[in-house]
This record gives C-alpha cells, structure tokens and sequence, in this order.
C-alpha cells in the first residue's frame, strides 16, 4: 500500500511545520479531520507523532 495523493499533501505540508489548523484551512477540512487523515499517515509509517514520522521518512531519502 502506498499513500494516495491527498496523503501525500497532507505529508508535504507537515514538512512545512503547518498546524493541523493551517493544513485543514488549505484542504478545505477541519482540523480534526486532519488529525484523523494523520493518523492513517502514522499507521503506514508506523510512528505516533510528526517527529517520529520526519525522521523515518528522512532516514529512507
């Protein structure tokens, strides 16, 4: 399984350090259901939060 592109977004601009606010604002969601697509991002990963999920995703570039 891979990441759809909206995943992808979603990743991109937690890279960026956009809140979850920040990030529903330019989706066009709410922040909670930002948290809830983050979550999925997590499972995938296999981390529990964005530092965890920055430096695995770093580590395999």
């Amino acid at each position: 399984m891979m990441l759809n592109d909206e995943q992808k977004k979603i990743l991109g601009f937690v890279f960026e350090g956009k809140t979850n606010w920040e990030i529903g604002d330019e989706l066009g969601y709410s922040p909670n259901t930002i948290k809830k697509k983050l979550k999925a991002i997590y499972k995938f990963y296999k981390v529990e939060n964005r530092m965890e999920l920055f430096l695995k995703t770093m580590s395999s570039l």
